[in-house]
C-alpha cells in the first residue's frame, strides 16, 4: 500500500481516476453534458504512450490492491497541452512540472494527494530540478488550497485555455526546493 512508480499496466486505472475525478472536481467549471460523456477508458492511449515512451514520469497510490490516486510529472513542457506532450529543457532547464494529480473522490482528504505530491517532488529534486510548477483552475478553491498547504505559491501568471469548449483561467503555482 502507498505510492509506487507507475507502469504501463497502470494506464487503465490512471485513466479511470482522471475520468471519475474530473466528473466530481470540475462540476463547477465544465458543462455537465461534457462531464457525463467522459469515458473511463479515454486517457488509456495517452497514458500508455507516455509511460511506454518515457515522455513523463508517473506514480500511483494503492489502497487494498486498488489504485486510487495518480500523479504525472517531469521536466517542464513547452506548452500545457496534453495532446502535444512537448517538453523542453531550454525554457526552464532547472524547473520540473507537476502535470496532473488526481485521487478518486472517495479518497479525498486521506493524505493520498500529499503522499503522491511528496513522491513527485522528491523525484524531481533527485533529478537536479531546483523548483517545480503547476497550472490550476484559478477558481478551484479545493485544489488551490491543497497546493498552497503543500508550499506552492502563486506566480501571478494567468493563462486562458479552452477546457471542454469553455474558456477557463488557469493560474501558475511554483514550489522552490
Amino acid at each position: 500500500m502507498g505510492v509506487r512508480k507507475a507502469t504501463i499496466e497502470d494506464a487503465g486505472a490512471m485513466s479511470l481516476i482522471h475520468s471519475q475525478t474530473w466528473k466530481k472536481a470540475y462540476v463547477d467549471f465544465i458543462s455537465a453534458e461534457y462531464l457525463k460523456n467522459i469515458s473511463d477508458e479515454g486517457w488509456i492511449p495517452l497514458f500508455s504512450r507516455a509511460l511506454r515512451e518515457n515522455i513523463h514520469q508517473a506514480a500511483v497510490y494503492e489502497t487494498d490492491k486498488r489504485i486510487t490516486g495518480t500523479i504525472t510529472f517531469g521536466k517542464a513542457r513547452k506548452d500545457s497541452s496534453w495532446e502535444t506532450m512537448q517538453y523542453t529543457g531550454q525554457i526552464h532547464p532547472d524547473e520540473g512540472e507537476i502535470i496532473s494529480l488526481y485521487v478518486l473522490p472517495n479518497y479525498w482528504s486521506t493524505k493520498q494527494g500529499y503522499e503522491l505530491m511528496k513522491f513527485a517532488v522528491e523525484a524531481l529534486k533527485s533529478q537536479g530540478f531546483k523548483s517545480c510548477f503547476l497550472w490550476v483552475i484559478k477558481n478551484n478553491a479545493r485544489a488551490v488550497n491543497f497546493y498552497m498547504r503543500f508550499g506552492f505559491k502563486s506566480k501571478g501568471q494567468l493563462m486562458n485555455v479552452m477546457l471542454a469548449g469553455l474558456p477557463v483561467t488557469e493560474e501558475k503555482y511554483e514550489l522552490i526546493f
